[in-house]
């Protein structure tokens, strides 16, 4: 989820990438548009007028439809097998939160009513739907925006190729909420996304249904639709519950008499927190006991993350206003207890600048990937990468986004749905000059 799906606050962070190896981070607020900027650094103001740099983007993988459990590619981490997983927002949570009213609803400005009978047109709607839509007598009206109330059969006799127009535009105004931000699915179908849920195979069917494609990845925005399939409040929970679900990985490392400790401590030891000495008897330990070779990766990473792994951040991380996001969780990676600072713009930004360094591949433990608009120079999404293309993230601001671990081309399919971005890593200054002395 990476924005404001659900609720709270959504706050992205900038990259400006100049030819040199100077970088400008600000945070901007929920939406990329409309939001100013924050430059008033001046260590940084000699890096505003560089150029962005023409770096590709990182190639997506081919093992996204894989079964059961299978192996990373061999290298310097070691042999590391995985398995997907879906988890879903503790039930609490959800009980917690107000559901949306089940009547579907499209927000458009005023100034832009005068378009839609293009846009009804462009995406193939039927007269007789487009007619209803278009009368005004039917519409409300609200600080200069005006709703329209599609019925569901309205919904339900749309395309997919219909909704992917009609969405997209939908999706330019935050009031929209679930069109700007929908219910993404990194699966091939809806049915094995929902395989492992709860819900009926009916309600199944109607998501399958009512899917389109955003990119590569399967996009669902009618949930005040599937709220209003519900047959009970308990029911209509349970639906939204399982819009929270997040595909990620649980990884495994598999170690024995065969294995290169030195090797493999080297790479899985950064040198920002000499966490050799944290994980070497671990592993150890696991090569000297007879029938067992693997360790969970949870074993291995720090303590901060290992802690926040699989979770939904608790009303704990909300207590400063600002529940934390992506960035948050990339810079504090390393950090035994989370730098509370780093929610702040300003001294965010300032970190990257001072203690990271752009590198390129091949990637290793520990660099931070920033999602970058490649017009633009804009970084909307990071992440850490931990090995071959499996990477730490939490996907959004907000509490319905867990930490998890991902291949990149799943955060891929999430992020840079648009084609308009390209993947840059940042390195600690500190492990660069390390790797660059060996």
């Amino acid at each position: 989820m990476p924005t404001s799906r659900f609720l709270f606050f959504s706050v992205r962070l900038i990259v400006r990438l100049p030819q040199l190896a100077g970088v400008l981070l600000v945070f901007l607020s929920s939406q990329r548009e409309a939001a100013a900027q924050i430059g008033n650094i001046p260590e940084l103001q000699r890096f505003l007028n560089g150029p962005v740099p023409d770096v590709p983007a990182i190639p997506p993988t081919s093992r996204q439809g894989e079964k059961g459990v299978f192996e990373a590619k061999p290298g310097p981490w070691g042999r590391l097998k995985s398995f997907y997983i879906y988890i879903e927002a503790p039930k609490k949570m959800v009980d917690d939160y107000p559901l949306p009213f089940s009547k579907p609803r499209w927000t458009f400005p005023e100034s832009e009513v005068a378009a839609l009978a293009g846009l009804f047109e462009r995406a193939g709607l039927s007269e007789g739907m487009s007619r209803g839509l278009l009368n005004a007598a039917h519409w409300t009206r609200d600080s200069g925006m005006v709703n329209l109330f599609p019925s569901v059969s309205d919904i339900e006799s749309m395309t997919p190729a219909a909704r992917q127009i009609i969405y997209k535009e939908l999706a330019r105004y935050p009031t929209n909420e679930f069109h700007a931000d929908p219910v993404l699915m990194t699966t091939d179908t809806a049915e094995e996304w929902f395989h492992s849920s709860k819900l009926r195979p009916e309600l199944i069917a109607k998501i399958s249904e009512l899917s389109y494609l955003r990119g590569e990845c399967l996009a669902f925005s009618d949930v005040q639709l599937m709220i209003g399939l519900a047959q009970s409040d308990s029911e209509a929970r349970l639906i939204f519950k399982s819009f929270t679900r997040t595909r990620c990985l649980m990884v495994q490392m598999v170690v024995d008499d065969q294995t290169d400790l030195p090797a493999l401590l080297d790479y899985w030891s950064v040198g920002v927190g000499g966490l050799r000495k944290d994980i070497e008897p671990i592993v150890q330990s696991i090569i000297d006991v007879d029938g067992v070779d693997s360790l969970g990766l949870t074993h291995i990473i720090p303590a901060l993350p290992r802690k926040l792994l699989y979770t939904y951040p608790g009303s704990e991380f909300a207590r400063h206003g600002l529940l934390p996001d992506c960035h948050w969780t990339s810079l504090n990676f390393f950090n035994y207890e989370p730098h509370e600072y780093l929610l702040d713009a300003k001294l965010a930004t300032s970190a990257v600048v001072e203690k990271f360094q752009p590198v390129d591949g091949p990637y290793r433990y520990g660099d931070i990937l920033f999602f970058v608009d490649s017009n633009k120079g804009d970084a909307f999404h990071s992440c850490v990468h931990l090995a071959d293309d499996l990477v730490f993230t939490k996907n959004g601001r907000n509490a319905f986004s867990p930490w998890v671990i991902m291949r990149i081309a799943d955060v891929e399919k999430i992020y840079l749905h648009d084609r308009n971005g390209r993947i840059q890593a940042y390195r600690h200054r500190f492990e660069a000059e390390r790797r660059a002395e060996k």
